[in-house]
């Protein structure tokens, strides 16, 4: 039986090169509305999503998260903050970004999480007041290059899941 959820959660790679194409409207909405979607602890939603299109603005951003410079070349980028009063805010939005990452691999858009956190010049850039904390910069666009699906080097499930107790593991 053919899973397209588990498929994506499957071949989903990380991504750091993007063709030079936009994303369509209709599919930058649903990614978008993918992390709006998303569950949060007592429905808070303690988020909120700055989308960034404009080319200057994903080359500044680009220039912001110090590990993330490729940003500068994504058709799309997602500024993703939360709530600082919520206790559970990292925890929501972490959610938020890989339900708006699992989709926009469905539509063949690729991303990967940039910074964690600590990012006051990417919210000031766009205009976040102060009670957000921007935990990451998600860019998105369309790979540069084909990739293999669902190639990805692991620890055999045995060392990382157990069954009833730990030290019993887990098998398929």
């Amino acid at each position: 039986m053919s899973n397209p959820v588990f498929e994506a959660v499957r071949t989903v790679l990380a991504v750091r090169e993007y063709q030079d194409k936009p994303i369509p409207e209709d599919v930058l909405g649903r990614i978008v509305e993918a992390g709006h979607l998303s569950a949060s602890a007592g429905n808070a939603q303690p988020w909120h999503f700055v989308v960034v299109t404009d080319r200057a603005g994903l080359r500044e951003l680009g220039g912001l998260v110090a590990h993330g410079p490729y940003v500068a070349g994504a058709a799309a980028a997602l500024v993703v903050a939360y709530e600082k009063a919520n206790a559970l805010g990292i925890s929501d939005v972490s959610r938020a970004i890989q339900s708006m990452i699992l989709v926009g691999w469905g539509e063949g858009v690729a991303s990967n999480w940039t910074g964690f956190g600590r990012m006051d010049g990417v919210r000031n850039m766009v205009g976040l007041p102060d009670m957000y904390e921007v935990l990451a910069v998600v860019p998105f666009g369309y790979p540069r290059r084909k990739i293999g699906l669902g190639k990805k080097k692991r620890k055999p499930l045995a060392e990382v899941a157990s069954r009833e107790r730990y030290g019993t593991p887990f098998k398929l």
